[in-house]
């Protein structure tokens, strides 16, 4: 299984408003993708601008496909807008 965990820093402010996207537009897009397994929102107990986007694919090769689709590109701004920055780190299943 291949697991993303993007680092999100929300803009001040943006926190209910990157849920509200998480939950209503991009949760359910990307469960629709072929190779998905999961997908979560943490929310940091110690700083609430700090989140973690979670997703789980059958491989890398299915993710890479879900990031190449019209949909990803809808997507995917909609949450990074919100942003002041972000970080990606991918993981193999061992």
């Amino acid at each position: 299984m291949f697991v993303l965990h993007i680092e999100l820093k929300v803009k001040p402010g943006q926190q209910l408003s990157l849920e509200k996207t998480y939950l209503e537009t991009f949760r359910p897009a990307v469960s629709i993708q072929n190779g998905f397994n999961a997908v979560q929102l943490l929310r940091s107990n110690d700083d609430d601008a700090n989140y973690r986007l979670s997703l789980a694919f059958d491989c890398q090769a299915s993710q890479q496909k879900w990031v190449a689709t019209d949909l990803h590109q809808a997507v995917w701004p909609e949450i990074a807008d919100q942003c002041v920055e972000f970080s990606v780190q991918g993981y193999s299943t061992v």
